[in-house]
């Protein structure tokens, strides 16, 4: 039970690590905006991903899916103990 505690405080730690990163970063400025036009645009060159990076949002995305994929990854090897266990106790 212990050890919950100190994940569960760790994890809420990292995850205000980013609110904080966040907020800081969506201060509306003019070179925020992302424009879209009608014309094609070439596979080289993609102005939506070239915008987020050059305004640092990009690091925005990144963080959501490593927090993302770190809660399934949480969850998955919370659940294979919880399975590990059953298991013990049905063979006995």
């Amino acid at each position: 039970m212990k050890m919950h505690k100190w994940l569960l405080v760790l994890f809420l730690m990292w995850t205000a690590g980013f609110s904080v990163t966040a907020f800081a970063q969506s201060a509306p400025e003019e070179s925020s905006m992302v424009e879209f036009s009608a014309q094609a645009q070439s596979p080289s060159s993609p102005e939506m991903a070239d915008a987020m990076r050059r305004d640092g949002k990009i690091y925005i995305v990144v963080a959501v899916l490593v927090s993302v994929l770190l809660g399934v990854l949480f969850y998955l090897i919370n659940l294979d103990r919880k399975i590990s266990k059953l298991e013990r106790e049905l063979r006995l």
